[in-house]
């Protein structure tokens, strides 16, 4: 009797130990979770190229036409000598560094030249020297390639005209000794820029520019000497990337 007993409890020990045991086995065991699953991507930087650069600028000018109160003196000869400019370049992430904005200023050299002529006006004349100084603003597209950067782009801006050891006559209106000008001006330009590091670049440029300047004459309040002036310009510089 008492053997049954003992037997009777060891089989009820074993019914209840496959009874937990099965119902551990039964519980669903939770998936590794994917490590990359929590790590996002970075966002997109928002970056912004600057630019500074310096350049040294030949000047070849095309419209020669001076004239004193509406009267033209003729075979005005203005010949160019070499300038130099620094500018300034901005090309933001919202445009995709494509388009950008550029600010610049430059200064020229040269002087004008009108050999003495018999006209029915009187006699006309001229001679002296011209420095202009300019200030440009610049609406810039381009290629954001990481070594070659071509580039298009136009400006208007302003341009101080100073006329120096000026004797320029027409009849009895003329203009002597030294005079300024602050003149409307606007340009168009192109050129490549090619990097030789990852920050130092080399750079040429070609641009067309036009300013007017208007200078009182000596003799006559009433009547000014006028230079229409349009030039092609040739630069070349270095610069820096930041």
């Amino acid at each position: 009797m008492n053997r049954l007993v003992f037997i009777a409890l060891l089989l009820f020990v074993a019914l209840e130990a496959c009874l937990i045991s099965g119902s551990a086995f039964g519980q669903d065991v939770p998936p590794l979770s994917d490590p990359t699953e929590s790590i996002s991507p970075p966002p997109p930087t928002e970056k912004v190229d600057l630019y500074l650069s310096g350049h040294v600028i030949g000047l070849f000018p095309q419209n020669e036409d001076l004239s004193i109160g509406g009267n033209r003196i003729p075979n005005t000869d203005v010949r160019g000598t070499i300038g130099a400019g620094v500018k300034f370049e901005i090309y933001p992430w919202f445009t995709k560094n494509i388009v950008g904005a550029e600010i610049e200023v430059f200064g020229l050299g040269g002087s004008v030249r009108a050999p003495r002529t018999m006209l029915g006006t009187g006699t006309t004349q001229a001679q002296g020297s011209l420095i202009a100084i300019t200030t440009m603003y610049n609406l810039m597209l381009r290629y954001p390639g990481e070594t070659i950067q071509p580039y298009i782009g136009a400006g208007v801006g302003s341009s101080t005209g100073i006329l120096y050891n000026a004797n320029i006559q027409s009849g009895n209106v003329g203009l002597s000794g030294i005079s300024g000008d602050l003149a409307f001006a606007y340009q168009f330009l192109g050129g490549v820029r090619a990097f030789v590091t990852k920050q130092l670049f080399l750079f040429g440029e070609y641009k067309y520019f036009v300013t007017k300047y208007s200078w009182d004459s000596g003799d006559a309040g009433s009547q000014r000497v006028k230079f229409d002036f349009q030039s092609q310009i040739v630069s070349g510089g270095i610069g820096w990337s930041f």
